[in-house]
């Protein structure tokens, strides 16, 4: 028997597969939940970091409230991906840490990576590190790198709201919020120093991380500081060898200083920077009759300086006051190489983004703490500028000269004030309400050059001064019924909102995504509206957790690509000219399922499933980036000692039945998006429906501590990734032919 073809059935056996998985996680959860209640297992030996139980404590989120809370009381659905599961996974990037859960469809590629969270992508959904906003008025609405630009040594744990948090955080919210929390030091009673020592390497790109942390802590005073280095060769896929080009370096650190001049008060100044060099890209790497890739990346900085100040209970009118402020800063240089008959052109777009931002917020108990009322208001500016120049080397005369192409998005800045407030109360012991609402004011003010303008492609100078304000409120309602004291039925409602950004309104020329278009400015667009209800039960036990929830979010005023004629772009070629609209309106809708349960003291059984269905009503088409079913289901073992751990996870997709109009222009689509776009030459669709084929991976992975003393420690983890080498493609990967075949990763931790 073929043990790999196992893995690569057809698309009917995949579909019964994840309805079967579907159903008997429910069914499972639904049995386990009503069989008798047991105790808490006798205690264990403290277990090596990697090792993962289900302990009967509290897990808190600070994401949902911006300060934490309770997962039990918290009415949305939440995402927390702790510490010892980045040991046990072994990330390589932040979207990979996210591969694995609920609702959340994680593709990744090389440095490349945008999580699609219930149907929304790109600047539909908003990404913070350390709570604040990486999301700016020149995000890009597609699948964008910047997600990944974060140092992933640096990582302490990951929280999500899967679905609408504009109330907390505006702007983008729409599909979920991703929250990067970085490591930092916690006061101790005692003088302690010390730190981590990591190093990894993966075969399948020839990865190595190293990573060291540092600590120093007393009564008053917490430093902590870290520094990740990076060097990540083409990856291999099965049936395909190398996939190049797919590397990328990187190196990141992040430090932090606190200060507790009295018991409540905390001073904390923290910094947290990536950099990341010649990021390469395998979509449309093979266009240039000359072999030079048309897409590259010489370097990315990104960066966050924050100041903050938390005071704890100042009496009846405040249980915790925060004031912060931040600095954020972001420069790429990218390349776009084309060649034609007769030259060689290289498009360098120097980028360079600087964000300034205030807010405080102040958190109050009412009622022997039965109501707690979050309130607060933010401010940031951001300046947001680009250049672009072009080289031209004449293949006939063998010159090359340097020029000022048109097309530049322009300069300008974007700037926004906010209030926002959140309340919770307990009108009976089982019942939990929330409500919270938000206003929001988005001010662009554009200062475009003759430059920007692209000649005779239909618009002028006029078209690209824009000042322009747009006002949101947004508000949200929940509600946990505690039915009893192991089930919860919970409800939530919640508005969403997107203002429009540069790339919306003032675009041009061509996107990665896609070879044959060209976008032309779209000054006239209104903000992206939606509303979103879920609806589900929980069950939480010393041994189980089991959630099923439900969910509908209607969608209107959505920014969408209208193509009408053709425009030439000097030096580039005749595309098909294509501008934004507020052209679509419709609803996703689906369900996610998650399951842990320990079946004995060193056995646990876990999983999850997700159902994502979506339909624009306005044109009767699905939207674009809806996933195929998929999920995950794993089993656990630890050995009584807590000295070792393995376990085995399956995760799969069925195929991606439907597609969105505008899919048949994406690379992703095509047969080898290094090619670009699928056409009728030489690079058709992987699947004439443009469909792609559902799949089924296995992974192994373990880990063992093999020496500890007091706080001292080696671990060691081990990982065989798609063990059986199989050949898929994750849907919606733009920039992948097939994903990464079998790897090995191997993991070495020196905890001093």
């Amino acid at each position: 028997m073929n043990i790999t073809s196992s893995h690569t059935t057809t698309e009917g056996r995949f579909t019964r597969f994840g309805l079967a998985v579907l159903a008997g996680l429910t069914c499972g959860g639904l049995a386990l939940a009503q069989s008798p209640s047991q105790t808490s297992p006798p205690a264990k030996p403290a277990p090596p970091e990697a090792a993962i139980t289900l302990p009967p404590v509290t897990v808190t989120a600070e994401t949902p409230l911006r300060t934490k809370e309770d997962l039990l009381n918290l009415p949305q659905a939440i995402t927390v991906i702790e510490r010892e599961d980045l040991v046990r996974r072994q990330p390589r990037t932040p979207i990979e840490a996210l591969q694995e859960e609920p609702g959340i469809w994680a593709v990744s590629v090389a440095a490349q990576g945008s999580p699609i969270i219930r149907g929304q992508l790109g600047n539909r959904n908003l990404y913070l590190w350390d709570g604040v906003r990486i999301n700016n008025g020149a995000g890009f609405g597609g699948p964008s790198p910047f997600f990944n630009q974060y140092p992933i040594g640096a990582l302490d744990r990951v929280e999500v709201i899967r679905g609408s948090g504009s109330v907390q955080y505006g702007s983008d919210a729409i599909g979920g919020v991703v929250n990067l929390l970085t490591r930092r030091a916690s006061f101790s009673d005692t003088v302690d120093v010390g730190g981590e020592l990591y190093g990894r390497y993966g075969s399948n790109d020839d990865e190595f991380t190293e990573t060291l942390d540092v600590h120093a802590t007393g009564p008053t005073l917490a430093f902590s500081a870290g520094i990740t280095r990076q060097d990540v060769d083409d990856y291999r896929g099965p049936g395909e060898g190398t996939l190049s080009p797919t590397s990328y370096e990187a190196t990141g650190g992040y430090a932090n200083l606190a200060f507790r001049p009295a018991e409540g008060h905390t001073f904390r100044l923290s910094w947290i920077h990536n950099r990341r060099d010649d990021v390469e890209t395998y979509v449309q790497s093979k266009l240039n009759a000359n072999g030079v890739p048309r897409i590259f990346t010489p370097d990315e900085t990104r960066g966050i300086v924050k100041f903050d100040y938390t005071a704890e209970n100042l009496g009846s009118w405040s249980d915790e006051l925060k004031i912060y402020g931040y600095y954020h800063y972001y420069d790429q240089l990218s390349e776009r190489r084309r060649q034609n008959d007769t030259s060689f052109s290289n498009t360098a777009t120097t980028t360079d983004q600087e964000v300034l931002g205030v807010g405080i917020q102040n958190a109050v108990s009412f009622e022997r703490n039965s109501a707690r009322l979050i309130y607060g208001v933010d401010y940031r500016y951001e300046m947001l500028d680009s250049s672009i120049s072009q080289s031209i080397r004449d293949f006939a005369s063998g010159n090359t000269r340097v020029v000022e192409p048109y097309g530049n998005v322009p300069d300008g800045t974007y700037d926004v004030f906010d209030a926002f407030a959140t309340f919770e109360f307990r009108p009976t012991q089982r019942l939990l309400l929330t409500v919270g609402a938000r206003f929001e004011n988005s001010h662009i003010n554009s200062d475009p050059s003759q430059s920007d303008v692209i000649p005779d492609a239909g618009y002028d100078i006029n078209d690209l001064s824009i000042d322009e304000s747009w006002q949101s409120v947004t508000w949200n309602a929940g509600a946990i019924y505690n039915v009893t004291d192991n089930w919860d039925l919970v409800g939530n409602i919640g508005s969403g909102f997107r203002a429009p950004g540069y790339w919306d309104l003032l675009s041009a020329g061509t996107p990665t995504f896609s070879s044959r278009i060209a976008y032309l400015p779209s000054p006239n667009l209104d903000p992206e509206k939606s509303i979103t209800f879920e609806f589900g039960p929980r069950y939480h036990s010393s041994r189980t957790n089991f959630s099923l929830v439900g969910f509908y979010t209607k969608l209107d005023d959505l920014i969408g690509s209208q193509t009408e004629g053709t425009v030439t772009l000097p030096g580039q070629g005749t595309f098909a000219a294509t501008h934004e609209a507020n052209i679509g309106e419709g609803y996703v809708t689906g369900a996610e399922l998650a399951l842990a349960y320990e079946l004995a003291d060193d056995w646990t059984v876990f999983g999850n499933a997700t159902y994502t269905y979506g339909k624009d009503t306005a044109s009767g088409y699905p939207p674009r980036f809806i996933p195929p079913f998929f999920g995950t289901v794993g089993l656990r073992y630890e050995h009584p000692s807590g000295r070792w751990w393995v376990e085995v996870v399956e995760v799969f997709s069925d195929r991606l039945r439907r597609h969105a109009p505008d899919d048949e222009q994406d690379a992703g689509f095509s047969k080898d998006p290094a090619y670009g776009s699928p056409n009728d030459t030489n690079n058709p669709p992987l699947r004439d429906d443009f469909t792609i084929p559902g799949w089924a991976i296995t992974n192994v992975r373990g880990g063992v501590n093999v020496w500890r003393e007091g706080d001292r420690a080696l671990d060691l983890t081990l990982a065989f990734n798609n063990i059986f080498d199989t050949r898929y493609r994750e849907a919606y990967a733009q920039r992948q032919k097939v994903a990464p075949g079998f790897g090995i990763v191997v993991g070495a931790r020196l905890t001093f």
